[in-house]
């Protein structure tokens, strides 16, 4: 098994590992011909437990990559995030040279990340991994939700409404999210001790990836003010928004008490890489 690479990007892949890992401390990497992806979920897939799927086009973090196994030159593994995140700390500088290769000590494989500096000691640090075949992982499919019964883009509130979720946090477990087809997003509290409620709107309305205006005709046959709400982890909510700092969009895809689906595209890069977040809607 090879896996040698320049990394072009360390900034970007350390950004989306870091807001990954307040919600899980191991990930599995899986790396092919054209693709970096990066899956996270708990061992036990509950209805509660959220799911991480980040598809990153290999050529737009990597160059001079070497890739090969026994498995159709597919690589799985698994490491702690906090390991690799930390490891990309070392680079400090857009003029850092930032390496990655698989390796072995005696029978311990290795993810070894080499950052060489012109004004520092080169730094390499060892992550150990577990190396995954892929038959074991058959079973491993990324979850399909509905149609999305509305789709909004954040823009520039995102980071307002990671400011109310922080704040919601700290008064209640669950977080109830409603958006309706007028643009209009709501995230509230209610339950016997309190009942707060934010609003957001104008919002911008996404129908088959494109976004629409408000008076495009066809809107004429959608009730636009209906609201589609789902309950969701408060604490989960709010980690996940924390990919916002790496985001240059992200766009609320809501299908009624069923999945809160967050499809973030990233800063620097193009379409082709994105994070998507599922939140299944809990059952009170």
């Amino acid at each position: 098994m090879r896996f040698t690479a320049n990394m072009q990007q360390p900034d970007t892949l350390r950004a989306v590992l870091y807001g990954m890992s307040f919600l899980r401390k191991h990930c599995l990497i899986r790396v092919t011909d054209g693709r970096f992806t990066l899956i996270s979920f708990k061992e036990s897939l509950g209805q509660s437990a959220t799911q991480i799927w980040a598809h990153l086009e290999l050529a737009d973090i990597f160059s001079e990559i070497q890739i090969g196994s026994l498995d159709n030159d597919r690589i799985n593994m698994e490491l702690n995030l906090d390991h690799f995140v930390r490891a990309l700390k070392s680079c400090t500088s857009s003029s850092d040279t930032v390496k990655v290769k698989l390796a072995k000590r005696g029978r311990i494989p290795y993810l070894v990340v080499s950052v060489d500096s012109p004004s520092y000691t080169s730094i390499k640090q060892e992550i150990p991994i577990k190396v995954i075949r892929e038959n074991v992982l058959e079973g491993i499919a990324e979850p399909t939700i509905p149609n999305p019964d509305v789709s909004l883009e954040l823009y520039r509130h995102v980071r307002s409404v990671l400011r109310i979720c922080e704040r919601y946090r700290n008064l209640t477990k669950h977080i109830t999210i409603a958006a309706n087809r007028a643009g209009e997003l709501r995230i509230a509290i209610h339950n016997d001790d309190v009942t707060v409620d934010a609003k957001w709107t104008n919002l911008t309305l996404m129908l088959n990836g494109d976004s629409q205006e408000g008076d495009d005709e066809s809107q004429e046959d959608l009730d636009k003010e209906t609201l589609y709400s789902i309950v969701v982890n408060a604490d989960e909510l709010f980690h996940t928004l924390r990919i916002c700092y790496a985001s240059r969009r992200i766009i609320f895809c809501i299908s009624d008490r069923y999945t809160l689906m967050l499809h973030v595209l990233l800063a620097g890069l193009d379409d082709h890489s994105y994070v998507s977040y599922y939140i299944p809607s809990l059952t009170l």
